[in-house]
């Protein structure tokens, strides 16, 4: 184990570094302690203890944290202790396990520490693995826990442990007396992974005796390929974004066709990864939906993703984003010549003048005697058709023509004379009404932006 934890230390763990330790009176964090406090002057490092008392065992979990706190005295190392209370709402491993994060990253701040150091070892790795596997997970998932990892810009997270074996740790306690206690609950097989650990392990390794090296080598070239795709996704995915904002980000659909399935499952995680702050992870079936989606040749598509995050695909754009659009529908009455903002953040001017203006895409003139008023700005409804010089067309059918997303379609603006004809789709199509010959006023109507 010194061996193992010595070369390893030297990657992870550096002079003057301030170290959180959590520890949880087990023999893994006890030795991972132990060890840390006989370099400690030799790297001149800072070591602060973080407990947290979970309630779940009575007189075990009092056990052990007059455990730690005792031994802490006895090294003159500062402990913090945190009481964690279950809500019952969630998953109770998942909540602790954020608690427990979350105690110590604050504390990290508040002692100015770089370093949280956990006591995971190489047994907890396969476990991991086993469960991912069992659970279902994608590449980077299966890899298992990372050696070391940065949780911000000032604060990393390291396991010095991860390749060092259960009865290696177990063997270092005894030889240096190192006090620990047992949790009772590791031998109940209530919860998926200690049964893994206790029924489903030891057949492997009655079946492979060397069954902790095949899992770790199985688990090196995982993590090369998928460091391989991932340092790759990093230099696509800047070239497959058109934008992002805070809760949206838009993506190349003609881009993301080209690039191998492989690379393109990281960039969609990718993708999610930001815009939920990685509070959201993608299933596997999640993105076969998404692949399918890119690749099918249905122009618009909504995809309700769950937790309110959706995927959109407008033709040659693919939307992921948090929150649905409100799409209401408006009508505004034309009763001023001004400028006027319309709900969608278009900006129209309305004017009286004597000369016809030049016309454009994003203009037009109506004769102002024969025009019936009042005018009208509004949103398309049931039935909405505009008349050309060869009959009558269907607004939904100028939309689809002019390859407009079914999301902009709900609150695309239509200019509509007293009568309910429609003299305008804005910045699209005009009607047949407006080529009408004037010799007196006109009104003028341009789009701003």
């Amino acid at each position: 184990m010194f061996l193992k934890v010595l070369d390893k230390q030297k990657k992870i763990i550096n002079k003057k570094d301030s170290l959180i330790v959590g520890v949880s009176g087990g023999p893994d964090s006890m030795g991972l302690l132990h060890f840390l406090i006989s370099i400690k002057d030799k790297y001149d490092l800072k070591i602060n203890v973080a407990h947290v008392n979970h309630h779940t065992r009575d007189n075990e979990n009092i056990y052990e944290e007059n455990l730690i706190k005792s031994y802490c005295e006895n090294q003159s190392i500062p402990i913090f202790i945190a009481n964690f209370k279950y809500s019952n709402q969630h998953n109770f491993h998942e909540e602790a396990r954020n608690f427990r994060l979350d105690f110590f990253l604050k504390l990290a701040n508040k002692l100015n520490s770089n370093k949280i150091a956990l006591a995971h070892h190489q047994d907890d790795q396969i476990e991991t693995i086993l469960f991912k596997i069992l659970r279902g997970n994608h590449l980077s998932g299966y890899v298992g826990m990372k050696e070391s990892f940065n949780i911000n810009e000032e604060i990393s997270l390291i396991r010095p442990l991860l390749d060092v074996t259960k009865q290696e740790i177990l063997a270092y306690c005894k030889e240096k007396n190192v006090p620990y206690a047992i949790d009772s609950s590791n031998f109940k097989n209530k919860y998926t992974r200690n049964r893994i650990r206790n029924q489903i392990v030891p057949i492997f390794k009655e079946l492979q005796p060397d069954f902790n090296s095949k899992i770790i080598q199985f688990q090196e070239q995982l993590k090369e390929a998928s460091d391989f795709i991932e340092l790759n996704t990093i230099k696509l995915i800047q070239e497959m974004i058109i934008l992002i904002e805070k809760d949206r980000i838009i993506l190349d659909l003609n881009k993301l066709k080209k690039v191998h399935i492989a690379l393109l499952r990281n960039i969609l995680f990718y993708v999610m990864d930001e815009l939920s702050k990685n509070k959201f992870e993608l299933t596997y079936e999640k993105i076969k939906n998404l692949i399918n989606i890119i690749n099918n040749d249905k122009p618009n598509v909504t995809f309700n993703l769950g937790k309110n995050y959706y995927c959109l695909k407008e033709y040659e754009k693919l939307i992921f984003q948090f929150g649905k659009d409100d799409c209401k529908g408006y009508s505004i009455e034309i009763d001023e010549f001004k400028e006027y903002l319309l709900p969608d953040g278009m900006k129209i001017s309305v004017k009286k003048v004597l000369e016809k203006a030049k016309i454009t895409n994003k203009s037009m003139n109506l004769c102002y005697n024969s025009t019936i008023l009042p005018l009208i700005i509004r949103t398309k409804q049931e039935g909405d058709y505009i008349k050309t010089k060869i009959g009558k067309k269907k607004i939904n059918r100028i939309f689809i023509d002019e390859k407009i997303p079914v999301s902009l379609r709900r609150t695309w603006p239509l200019l509509v004379d007293g009568e309910g004809n429609i003299l305008w789709v804005i910045g699209i199509q005009k009607s047949n009404f407006t080529e009408l010959v004037c010799d007196r006023e006109y009104l003028s109507i341009e789009v701003l932006n």
